[in-house]
């Protein structure tokens, strides 16, 4: 009994400094990751940048095709700010008082469960919006926004958001395309976590639905990912060893490669075949 005390505790060191260095190598990315937006300035609650000139409201999600009168209206109506990394910007129950707009940088989207277990349900971008659900209903949030990494955002009150809406009708068919976008994004992460049996399928699912909005080239389709294994893991209801144990089998079959951040898909539809998915993100994306 003594010999096996030994033996276990040996084996739970090895496996604790086995987490940390884990621990170190990914926080090592997400520092690298800092340094590379932290020229960023901090919150700045003006429509005007330190440089003397107007910000710009973005080109993609909300503000496609929205014409010049529109944005102009928008830029006299909205409040512009800077937030620092890891900053809570919507908090489940949330009351909604106003919108916010991702202008640039990175914002995880996610749950919590009563007894603290996260489901990880996405990253915003530039150009989504954050809190619409709720502002538009009139509901608290259901969801939990949080910066990854320091933001540019621009924010409306929900009476001035109401009020835009109805003098530009293109800015409504926006909101109903966003609306449209966060449903077919739910229906897809229901569909991995309830209908997918095995860890291995739901991370080859993951990254084949990241193959969509991927790189594409002759050869491969390329991801960028900025989260970490266990920001993966929460994606996918799996824990950090999981994922890194599934992504070396990717990677030893050559499924997948890696190159720092970037995730490299040489075929789609060899890595639906061997995760047992009978489809594939687009027919048009790389077959073999």
């Amino acid at each position: 009994m003594r010999d096996l005390h030994l033996i276990y505790g040996q084996t739970t060191r090895r496996f604790s400094a086995h987490r940390h260095r884990e621990d170190f190598a990914e926080s090592e990315v997400r520092n690298r990751e800092m340094r590379i937006v932290d020229k960023f300035p901090m919150p700045i609650a003006s429509g005007v940048n330190p440089g003397g000139a107007p910000w710009s409201c973005g080109t993609e999600g909300f503000f496609k095709d929205l014409p010049t009168e529109a944005r102009s209206d928008f830029e006299s109506l909205a409040t512009h700010f800077h937030c620092p990394g890891s900053k809570v910007l919507i908090s489940e129950a949330q009351e909604p008082s106003s919108i916010l707009f991702l202008l640039e940088g990175e914002v995880n989207i996610s749950m919590n469960s009563s007894d603290g277990r996260r489901l990880l349900l996405g990253v915003a971008g530039a150009g989504d919006t954050l809190g619409l659900t709720s502002a538009i209903s009139g509901n608290a949030s259901e969801i939990r926004a949080q910066a990854m990494y320091p933001c540019r955002l621009a924010s409306l009150e929900r009476g001035h958001f109401f009020d835009f809406l109805s003098r530009h009708p293109i800015a409504s068919q926006n909101v109903v395309r966003e609306l449209g976008l966060h449903y077919t994004r739910t229906c897809e992460r229901l569909r991995m976590l309830a209908l997918t049996s095995s860890a291995m399928a739901r991370l080859a699912y993951l990254l084949l639905e990241w193959c969509k909005k991927g790189r594409q080239t002759e050869s491969d389709v390329q991801i960028r990912c900025a989260l970490t294994h266990r920001e993966i893991g929460e994606c996918i209801g799996t824990s950090r060893e999981t994922v890194t144990r599934t992504l070396a089998d990717f990677k030893s079959h050559d499924l997948v490669r890696q190159r720092g951040s970037i995730f490299v898909v040489p075929s789609c539809r060899a890595l639906a075949a061997y995760a047992g998915i009978d489809s594939t993100p687009d027919s048009h994306q790389p077959a073999a």
